[in-house]
């Protein structure tokens, strides 16, 4: 399983070890790059390097868009685990519903970590999250939830995503003592985190393996059709069948059960403006006929 790939090499996990393997042509392209978790098949040479002959076939690809470039950034992953904090940087709840969405097109199932739990109550994220996915509180400073975090991590492919300064690389450290992990502080000049990790990676974490992944302040996500939007919201699909139309934007159509669902405050008012950005977003694109 690959672990990293950087230039025209790529580390691979085989029997305990890590293995460094050259690319064969074909895969230095972009198209058929090798990326963390994919698992491959190589030749060993005689002095314990390899040479990487083919990418198998990927359960699951999840990729990200940075300024209106694809980016596969890991596959087979079983889950994403999307980091915020409580404080410092203050959590944005549409962030964070762009990064839900980003692995619910993924089609991986989202966790959603509250970190820094010491410096912010972090109940009123909790209260609105956690009827629609799993939440685990963390601190990497005290230890409170890291054990919660391991089990939810064990025996799973998971990625790791979220802004810069939201603590992962410090919650991988304090999760597998011995990583060393580059860790940063919050920019003075603009209070958001500052990039420690440059490259996505494959890591041996709590029984299981973590892609941990560079983090981003400016999320695109996977171009999606308009009547797929709310699929990427799991209580705005759970309702949108039951619209009298079943191509609803759940914007102005008549007999639209969202719409219901929204003004009776089944679907929080915040969650539905960030499906509107998101769908919004998502027609521009169509209309100027990009992506």
């Amino acid at each position: 399983m690959v672990a990293r790939a950087t230039g025209s090499f790529c580390d691979v996990y085989h029997d305990g070890r890590t293995v460094r393997c050259v690319l064969r042509g074909r895969l230095r392209g972009a198209a058929g790059r090798p990326v963390p978790g994919d698992r491959v098949q190589f030749r060993p040479g005689a002095d314990g390097t390899g040479v990487l002959e083919a990418v198998l076939p990927r359960r699951t690809v999840f990729t990200r868009w940075v300024r209106g470039a694809r980016r596969i950034i890991a596959a087979n992953v079983e889950q994403a685990v999307v980091v915020f904090a409580a404080a410092s940087p203050e959590p944005e709840p549409g962030a964070i519903d762009r990064f839900l969405a980003l692995a619910e097109a993924a089609h991986v199932a989202p966790v959603l970590c509250v970190n820094k739990a010491d410096l912010a109550d972090p109940a009123p994220l909790v209260a609105r999250y956690r009827p629609l996915y799993p939440v685990l509180v963390t601190s990497a400073r005290t230890g409170q939830g890291l054990d919660e975090l391991r089990a939810r991590l064990a025996g799973r492919i998971s990625v790791v995503v979220g802004p810069s300064g939201v603590g992962k690389s410090t919650l991988l450290n304090a999760l597998q003592p011995g990583l060393r992990r580059r860790t940063g502080e919050l920019s003075p000049r603009t209070g958001r985190g500052r990039h420690t990790t440059t490259v996505a990676e494959l890591l041996p974490v709590a029984e299981g393996f973590i892609v941990d992944t560079p983090g981003v302040q400016v999320l695109e996500l996977e171009p999606l059709a308009p009547e797929a939007v709310d699929d990427c919201f799991p209580e705005i699909a759970a309702r949108a069948a039951a619209c009298a139309f079943r191509d609803c934007l759940h914007l102005e159509e008549p007999a639209c059960a969202v719409k219901a669902a929204v003004a009776r405050e089944e679907i929080a008012p915040s969650r539905y403006r960030s499906y509107l950005a998101l769908l919004e977003e998502v027609r521009r694109a169509r209309r100027a006929g990009g992506r």
